[in-house]
């Protein structure tokens, strides 16, 4: 993957390393940041918005500052601008400091957000409800743990207020590094960030309230940059990944996929994954069902095989059928629909012996439970797509804790297994074991219901097929999982009511979007 085509996210030490370059190393006085930050979202503002009445809350570091040259600028244009203070007007500092002191001098209304007792005053409240636009400058990327006292409920107030909220380089309460909340946050409809994005724009839970994100120069030189180990995936990287079927293609030579799953009563699923690794641009696709299952074929187009079961059950009898269908393909996906018995996971684990592409999904994940290291051995491409409640079995912690630490937990099983790691969700993250993520920025809420999950599964295996690594393969899986939701969502079909067999009319779509090039530069996330 060509990492130029990327959007690199910064953690909040590689920002301060960015920012510490520029200051120490190039010389850059970092009072002319700090003005040409203020300016940045103030020029942003003022393009956006028809303003009348605008507060600015400030917090006591640098992105308080930044809030204060936003205030000058916003005050110097004409608009009401009143700036509540967060601290004692003798915490502020530096240049921040400096730039609180312009404001006094030039009459900008500058008052204490709390009054007698700590408590917000009846001021803050009410001017706050009346803004057109709020600015939150509270806390910047060095901000960890959770907002407390004043800070905290200006965050509240600023959420329950019905004007525009614009973020200064990060919602506040949000881990830049990580995009954990641990408190309460603010839900910016923007957020104005500087030099560079940050991981927590993207990351769930944070990435949600980070609104529409713009990155806004602020004169660092490029020299000062360095590659992050977290990227947002962009539709020129992905379209570079794309491997087109040429005019002297067959069947055999664009990928071939074998599913492994359909144990009786969940024969849809392996059904679902099948066809999906067609529409992802496989040329044959064979689905090994257990003797017993249904014998319903719903799409003509995939070859269905009885292997060996008991009962419409999969168990260690049909290891040599799966082997054999194996050697005869190019890629394998295990999991979807596959059952939990004990047979089941049993075969699993001899699966894993396979000398092919491998994606484990669904009970492929469960069969493994938390021996992650079985895969440390695999020499061929191996990737896992589980949910939050399938990492969190994976590597012995619970749901909730997966999904307030999504970065970190698809990393952690990622390095474990020595496989990559696709956590589904809003944002999904794909885990490669060097410890390098990627963030995928396509989908909608449309795909919150059954079976999207197998059709992942199947898209990704055809890539799989194709040849490209078990990173490549899950990167461009799940983009084009997200774009196809996405453009049915525009389509007729909406988000409200959409269903996994949806896809299946947008896939094939989506991979013609990344061939023709991207339509439009990638700078906004929602």
């Amino acid at each position: 993957m060509d990492e130029s085509l990327l959007l690199g996210l910064y953690t909040a030490d590689g920002m301060q390393k960015v920012d510490g370059t520029a200051i120490h190393g190039v010389g850059i006085p970092g009072g002319h940041l700090m003005e040409r930050a203020g300016l940045a979202v103030a020029t942003e503002i003022l393009e956006r918005y028809d303003l009348e009445e605008t507060v600015v809350f400030a917090g006591k570091g640098n992105n308080g500052g930044d809030g204060f040259v936003i205030a000058r600028e916003l005050f110097d244009a004409g608009v009401e601008v009143t700036v509540f203070l967060l601290a004692s007007p003798d915490e502020y500092r530096g240049d921040a400091r400096l730039n609180l002191d312009v404001l006094a001098n030039l009459g900008v209304d500058v008052r204490p957000a709390t009054g007698e007792g700590g408590a917000l005053s009846e001021d803050t409240v009410m001017l706050t409800e009346l803004a057109d636009v709020i600015v939150d400058a509270i806390f910047g990327t060095g901000f960890t743990g959770a907002a407390k006292g004043p800070a905290a409920a200006a965050i509240e107030l600023i959420n329950a207020a019905p004007g525009e909220v614009v973020s200064v380089d990060i919602a506040s309460g949000v881990g830049a590094s990580s995009g954990a909340v641990h408190g309460p946050a603010v839900e910016a409809d923007l957020t104005v960030t500087l030099h560079a994005a940050k991981v927590g724009h993207f990351v769930t839970p944070g990435g949600a309230l980070s609104g529409e994100v713009v990155v806004a120069p602020i004169g660092i030189p490029g020299l000062c940059d360095h590659d992050p180990d977290v990227w947002l995936l962009t539709e020129d990287a992905m379209g570079e990944l794309v491997v087109p079927k040429g005019s002297l293609d067959h069947k055999r030579s664009v990928g071939t996929v074998l599913v492994v799953g359909g144990s009786r009563g969940m024969e849809g699923a392996a059904h679902m994954a099948a066809f999906a690794a067609l529409r992802g641009g496989a040329g044959l696709v064979h689905c090994a069902l257990p003797a017993g299952a249904a014998a319903e074929k719903p799409f003509a187009e995939v070859i269905s095989v009885t292997v060996p079961g008991e009962d419409g059950q999969f168990g260690l009898e049909a290891r040599s059928a799966v082997f054999e269908q194996a050697d005869q393909l190019r890629a394998v996906a295990v999991g979807p629909g596959l059952g939990r018995a004990d047979g089941a996971r049993l075969l699993v684990r001899e699966v894993l012996g396979v000398d092919r592409p491998l994606l484990l999904d669904a009970d492929g994940l469960y069969a493994l439970g938390d021996r992650l290291e079985l895969l440390a051995e695999r020499t061929q491409p191996t990737v896992l797509t589980p949910h939050e409640g399938e990492l969190g079995r994976l590597i012995g912690r619970s749901a909730a804790e997966v999904a307030a630490q999504r970065l970190e937990c698809a990393r952690s099983a990622a390095q474990r297994s020595g496989a990559t790691v696709v956590l589904k969700g809003e944002g999904t993250i794909v885990a490669d074991p060097s410890g390098t993520a990627y963030v995928v920025p396509t989908g909608n809420p449309g795909l919150a219901t059954p079976g999207t999950g197998d059709v992942l599964s199947g898209v990704i295996a055809a890539h799989l097929a194709k040849g490209l690594s078990a990173t490549d393969a899950a990167c461009l899986g799940a983009y084009l999982h997200g774009l196809g939701a996405d453009l049915a969502a525009e389509d007729a079909v909406g988000s409200e009511g959409m269903v996994a067999s949806d896809l299946f009319h947008y896939l094939p779509a989506a991979v013609e979007r990344l061939k023709a090039g991207p339509q439009e530069e990638l700078h906004e996330h929602h």
